[in-house]
């Protein structure tokens, strides 16, 4: 106001030019103070009442807005409870919202699975229609497909059905066409297999015809075979009663007369009877010891020649040997006087000397024999070993000993001991009485 008012912007005091920028110092106002004067009673009095006045009008308004704030914490708490109330309500609805999204999930995923569902039942329908279509095509007469043909009708559906059904039938005829061709080349495979094996059953049936009448041959034969044994043991059976040896050699000559062979001119073919079973084998061959060749001499020369040999004959041997223990076995029987006197007393005591203590008139010339060619009895030939009989052997004692050793009984003796079958084989002598100790063997 003084600088707006004052004619001139000096301080009255100092009289320096000041501005509104520049700090007054002092101040000088133009009002009068106020004289002091005693403060008066009622006049404070009055101050204080008014005073307590306004106090108690504060006191008022503080009370109620202390009852305004307690209402208000009640009705905070209140809230507060309601709001936890609320929050516990808020969390079950959020996790009752989860599990219905949860559910909806679910049953989106049903809804959309039952949808596929339906769209393959559908499509799966729809070719199930096709295939009974084919199969009514295929299976059914002209008539049938045409009515078929029109009930599909005219479009771009009934095109693309017409076209399914054409190349299912190009395909099925294709299929036709291949197993028609296997079926041809397994039906000319059979036939023949069926040539073959009626070729076969022809052949197996003439074989086997003549394996029939092989078979009633040989049956044949074998009848003929126990025939002659039968007639053979009656001829043995005569023969051992009409055996007049002592008792010592009836044995021994009984079985020589059993053991030897009959001679391959006189043999029928046959066949042997198996030894486990009635059924003959035809394939069954047998195995035959063949011993080693030995050159054999003429017996028919003289003794005196004989001597001279290093090695003699197998057959004079064999005689030499079958004579040796011919005579022990008699020699041991001394009771018997008509025995003594059938050999010389010179070779009766140089044998008793030797006198084995077991044997058997078989046991010398076990292995002696020759081999020969005969009939097998099944069309062919083959080999076999031929001993030496007893009776052949007993005539090469009597080459051996010569007629100045032999008597007649001695001879008698001899060729009573040999079947009439060995007599006709040795074709030596035809009866005792021919024989004389003046002939020369």
């Amino acid at each position: 106001q003084w600088f707006d008012t004052a004619p001139s912007r000096t301080c009255p005091q100092c009289r320096i030019q000041v501005s509104k920028r520049h700090i007054i110092n002092k101040l000088f106002f133009d009002v009068a103070l106020e004289e002091q004067t005693a403060p008066d009673a009622e006049a404070l009095q009055n101050e204080l009442d008014k005073v307590k006045a306004q106090l108690s009008v504060k006191e008022k308004e503080k009370r109620e807005c202390q009852a305004l704030v307690d209402g208000l914490r009640d009705t905070l708490d209140v809230r507060n409870a309601t709001i936890e109330s609320l929050q516990k309500v808020v969390g079950e609805t959020e996790m009752l919202c989860s599990s219905l999204k949860k559910q909806m999930k679910f049953l989106e995923q049903q809804q959309e699975d039952n949808r596929s569902s339906k769209e393959e039942a559908r499509r799966l329908r729809n070719k199930l229609r096709t295939m009974e279509r084919i199969e009514l095509l295929l299976q059914s007469q002209r008539p049938e497909v045409e009515e078929m043909i029109r009930e599909m009708g005219v479009g771009q559906a009934a095109v693309e059905q017409l076209a399914i059904y054409c190349v299912s039938l190009k395909k099925e005829y294709e299929n036709l066409k291949e197993a028609r061709k296997i079926s041809s080349e397994t039906t000319e495979k059979l036939k023949k297999e069926l040539f073959s094996a009626n070729s076969k059953l022809q052949k197996t049936v003439s074989e086997l015809e003549m394996t029939k009448e092989e078979l009633k041959s040989t049956q044949k034969d074998l009848k003929n075979a126990d025939k002659e044994i039968l007639s053979l043991k009656k001829k043995i059976d005569i023969l051992q009663d009409t055996l007049k040896v002592p008792s010592v050699t009836r044995e021994t000559l009984s079985r020589l007369v059993f053991e030897s062979p009959t001679p391959v001119e006189l043999r029928h073919p046959k066949l042997h009877r198996p030894a486990h079973s009635d059924e003959i084998n035809l394939d069954a061959t047998f195995d035959v010891d063949t011993p080693e060749h030995q050159s054999c001499r003429s017996p028919f020369s003289p003794a005196k020649r004989q001597k001279l040999d290093k090695k003699p004959p197998p057959v004079v041997n064999l005689a030499k040997k079958v004579l040796k223990e011919t005579v022990e076995n008699w020699a041991d029987d001394l009771e018997d006087d008509a025995l003594k006197g059938l050999l010389p007393a010179f070779i009766r005591n140089s044998v008793l000397s030797k006198k084995p203590s077991s044997g058997s008139l078989l046991g010398p010339h076990k292995n002696m024999g020759t081999v020969r060619m005969g009939y097998d009895g099944l069309g062919g030939r083959t080999k076999f070993i031929q001993p030496v009989s007893f009776p052949a052997a007993c005539v090469a004692v009597v080459m051996l000993w010569g007629p100045d050793l032999c008597s007649s009984s001695s001879v008698s003796a001899i060729w009573e001991s040999c079947s009439p079958v060995n007599q006709k084989w040795t074709g030596i002598l035809k009866e005792p009485s021919d024989f004389s100790l003046s002939d020369s063997i």
